[in-house]
């Protein structure tokens, strides 16, 4: 008897089962979001196979980039307006989802409100970024360099967005700390390669000194970035960006 109580009582505790917590849920707009992207991505590919093929290839093929600034302007085209409005609404979310995640904060940064306004400051950022461009090249009469700049970091964006389709579909089932700082490493070495190799053909293009090729990408570049990543960890410490 006393041997049979034993063998009861250690398979009772070994079979009692366990609850899983599941700390967050993704809602099903993020789904909508993600399909939303893929679509017009696999609308471009089937209407605009060459150009959308050119636009990939831009980060391995500086002649594509050349080719499309003679040919067509991918930032003034219907392919380049769904590429664009594809990136923010992908990076939107990984944005409010590792603000989500990071501060534990669910009823501010869960929402879909709080996710608009994310993207609305991506939007804002990237026309501004896009205006400073233009004028820049206008004012220097080195428009053919800020063109060229403009369409690498369009062409970038649509390799981004493939990138963030997959791991925004992983992102939704696992929103977990390590995934979200996985998909921001990749997110920020594919833009840094980007930044390095249009500074040297900037620097081709334009016949400007090193110098102000650098104050240029600093300003355009580096310290906007550092700017959105100092308001994002504000945000997550403090729930305010000032």
């Amino acid at each position: 008897m006393i041997d049979i109580q034993i063998v009861t009582e250690n398979l009772a505790s070994t079979l009692e089962p366990t609850l899983r917590v599941v700390e967050y849920i993704s809602p099903s707009w993020n789904f909508i979001v993600v399909f939303a992207a893929m679509l017009l991505m696999v609308v471009n590919k089937q209407l605009y196979t060459s150009r959308f093929r050119m636009m990939l290839s831009v980060l391995s093929q500086s002649s594509d980039g050349d080719r499309m600034t003679r040919e067509w302007n991918p930032v003034i085209s219907i392919n380049g307006l769904t590429m664009f409005v594809s990136y923010v609404a992908l990076l939107g979310l990984v944005v409010q989802k590792i603000i989500l995640v990071f501060s534990g904060n669910t009823m501010l940064y869960s929402s879909f409100s709080f996710y608009i306004d994310v993207c609305t400051f991506i939007m804002a950022l990237c026309i501004i970024q896009y205006l400073f461009i233009i004028i820049y090249g206008w004012f220097f009469g080195i428009e053919s360099a800020t063109t060229h700049h403009a369409v690498t970091h369009l062409s970038i964006m649509a390799l981004l967005n493939i990138a963030l389709i997959v791991m925004g579909l992983i992102m939704i089932f696992y929103p977990t700390k390590f995934i979200l700082i996985i998909i921001s490493i990749i997110v920020l070495i594919i833009n840094g390669i980007r930044i390095l190799k249009t500074f040297f053909e900037f620097q081709i293009l334009s016949k400007m000194n090193l110098l102000n090729i650098f104050l240029y990408f600093c300003t355009l570049e580096i310290i906007p970035l550092a700017v959105a990543i100092t308001m994002l960890c504000r945000l997550i410490v403090t729930n305010c960006v000032l």
